[in-house]
């Protein structure tokens, strides 16, 4: 199931929807405490993807196109007006893909699409990549963006049981196909970055405002690649007022 709910048309429409994808390696903990921050303004449904919490018998998604395809499939359902997108890094990507594939099958579109900590899609990732770095430098460089619990990668057997999770889900972003096929999107988009991201610049954050023919924003925030955990209560501000424009009908404006 792409989303813990138990039926997508339950009526809760006073507030919109707020599906959240998730980073490379993350699952829908990451967004824990993002209900009760958002409690007034959304329903906040991560999304779950295959290989990874209760679907972690799943088989690894292995392109992110056919992945944005089965989370079309899944969620379409769900995707009622109004109604947002958040992705943070390989999230942003995925969530961004999605709003092309509902496109692409003519289906109802969000109201607003948030892109954190990702490079827009027509630009070539960040060498070196990372999916590919020997198991030292790769663990080196996850506790670089301090995502990942120590205890975790201090622990063989659990590095043993989450690595290829995380290395699938780098190599499902770095070796994405660049989206430069010059089809802007209708859809605001919100481009969220940190000022000590080494490996999303503000210029690649503004690169999103290419990839949509409506309203566009960028900002960043203190902190690295995981500016979000720093600066929550910045981001939860600026997203509630993002998403409580959706509920006066001027998100596209």
């Amino acid at each position: 199931m792409w989303v813990r709910e138990p039926d997508p048309g339950h009526e809760d429409r006073a507030r919109p929807r707020l599906f959240c994808f998730p980073f490379a390696g993350g699952g829908a903990h990451a967004f824990r405490s993002w209900p009760s921050g958002l409690a007034e303004v959304a329903e906040v449904l991560p999304v779950r993807l295959p290989g990874r919490d209760e679907r972690h018998r799943e088989p690894l998604p292995t392109d992110i196109d056919v992945l944005a395809g089965h989370v079309a499939d899944g969620l379409a359902d769900w995707c009622r007006a109004p109604y947002a997108l958040y992705g943070h890094s390989m999230g942003a990507q995925l969530a961004y893909r999605f709003v092309h594939t509902m496109a692409e099958r003519g289906l109802p579109l969000p109201d607003l699409l948030i892109v954190a900590a990702h490079r827009a899609p027509h630009q070539p990732p960040t060498l070196p990549l990372t999916y590919s770095l020997p198991r030292d430098a790769f663990v080196a460089r996850l506790r670089e963006f301090g995502a990942t619990p120590a205890p975790v990668l201090d622990n063989a057997e659990m590095l043993d049981f989450f690595l290829p999770i995380i290395r699938s889900d780098f190599a499902l972003s770095e070796l994405s196909p660049k989206y430069d096929h010059g089809r802007p999107l209708g859809v605001p988009i919100l481009a969220l970055g940190g000022k000590d991201d080494q490996l999303v610049s503000r210029d690649q954050l503004d690169a999103w405002s290419w990839h949509t023919t409506s309203r566009f924003q960028a900002r960043q925030f203190p902190g690295g690649h995981f500016f979000q955990a720093e600066n929550e209560g910045q981001v939860m501000e600026l997203i509630s007022a993002e998403l409580r424009r959706l509920g006066t009908g001027s998100g596209r404006s």
